[in-house]
């Protein structure tokens, strides 16, 4: 099958989206499938030389970034119309497609999410209304209405029943134009030595035998909970002086730092900023905390419970689909659900049999979740969309 996918950019220390298209581009063409890819920028030794890149360049205006998104998407329309492909594959933020594989969930579900983690309603409102009158979601909105409500619809491919529902809910996507496949775990680059890096990890951060490491990976800490965390992380430090919680991916950690201090974790507490390579931090750690207001299937989740740590995170990741509850770890409510987070948070910190436990039957779970095994039920899913794709324009052409 000759297969284009579109997105702005790939890579992975980008993004769950932009590393997922790079393991699928990798896949597919290792599956011998013609591999063309539209995109603005692709990171170096992302993508093996099978698969054709088909560059974006936007000319630079001054004052008008917020522009970017949608002067993308029509670039993109006019490359992908002179391709030969039997389908087109969209990610984010463009219409030109036959599906559309959603990492990130709809705009206006992240949106909403995002509104709920502030619990007064002032600091709510104001949000909102940024949210109104910013030029950016206006482009955004606009992307959503070419996409979704003008001529046909793409079949959706979410990642999860929670982020179909919210296609239903926010755009009207019939059931039959929806499929549920879940993201996949790319396992191609394993640590050569996992003991090792750990042992050199603690040493790096200062981490004895005795302490539990909790480990918070994000880009955006607000979205994925870093504040409840810090919260709840407290009330865990006061019963286990011995915690310690590891936060990375981010260098706009400056108002955490100030709450860190607030709350007295000075000294419980490590902000590590963005890293190159997530591996050691996995290996160096003892459990994963990752209570987000919104994600749609968080790759990071997986990639924790694969490297054998128990894992806590929220319903309103639609990666709790894979979990089973004190198996694999523990779903919680919502972020702010501080007193049973605090609860799930002390037992792993505290009891480390049972910590251990969790998290070889995590690593265990994991091995069913591999891109390999999604990748067989997406390539099925796209061949039947592009032979409907070509039976209606058959259709369409006889009429």
């Amino acid at each position: 099958m000759k297969i284009a996918l579109n997105i702005e950019v790939v890579g992975a220390k980008r993004g769950g989206a932009e590393k997922y298209a790079a393991s699928l581009a990798r896949a597919l063409a290792a599956a011998g499938h013609t591999v063309s890819l539209v995109a603005r920028a692709v990171a170096p030794g992302e993508l093996p030389p099978e698969v054709s890149v088909h560059p974006v360049r936007l000319r630079p205006l001054p004052g008008l970034g917020w522009l970017r998104t949608y002067r993308f998407a029509a670039a993109s329309e006019q490359i992908l119309r002179q391709l030969d492909v039997d389908l087109i594959l969209g990610f984010a933020k463009v219409w030109h497609q036959h599906a559309y594989l959603s990492v990130g969930g709809p705009h206006q579900a992240a949106l909403h999410a995002s509104r709920d983690r502030f619990q007064s309603a002032i600091p709510r409102c104001l949000w909102t209304a940024g949210k109104l009158l910013s030029p950016k979601q206006w482009v955004f909105r606009l992307i959503d209405r070419r996409q979704f409500h003008t001529g046909r619809q793409p079949h959706v491919i979410a990642p999860s029943r929670m982020s179909a529902d919210h296609f239903r809910q926010f755009h009207g996507i019939p059931p039959e134009r929806i499929s549920v496949i879940y993201n996949g775990l790319d396992r191609t680059d394993p640590l050569p030595d996992p003991v090792a890096a750990r042992r050199a990890f603690r040493a790096r951060h200062h981490l004895t035998d005795a302490d539990v490491a909790v480990l918070f990976v994000a880009r955006n800490y607000a979205l994925k909970g870093l504040q409840p965390l810090l919260e709840a992380f407290a009330l865990v430090v006061a019963r286990y002086p011995n915690a310690r919680l590891l936060v990375c991916g981010s260098r706009h950690d400056g108002p955490y730092r100030r709450q860190a201090q607030r709350l007295g974790l000075a000294r419980h507490v490590q902000f590590l900023g963005f890293v190159d390579d997530i591996r050691p931090c996995f290996a160096g750690s003892d459990l994963f905390a990752f209570p987000t207001f919104y994600d749609p299937c968080s790759l990071v989740v997986l990639e924790a419970m694969a490297a054998g740590l128990p894992v806590i995170t929220t319903r309103q990741n639609g990666a709790a689909e894979l979990l089973t509850d004190s198996i694999h770890g523990f779903v919680i409510d919502s972020p702010w659900a501080t007193r049973q987070f605090t609860h799930r948070l002390r037992r792993l910190v505290g009891n480390d049999l049972f910590r251990c436990r969790m998290g070889r039957e995590a690593a265990e779970h994991a091995q069913t979740l591999t891109l390999d095994i999604r990748l067989k039920e997406l390539v099925a899913r796209l061949d039947r969309i592009a032979s409907e794709s070509t039976s209606q324009s058959r259709h369409r052409s006889a009429a």
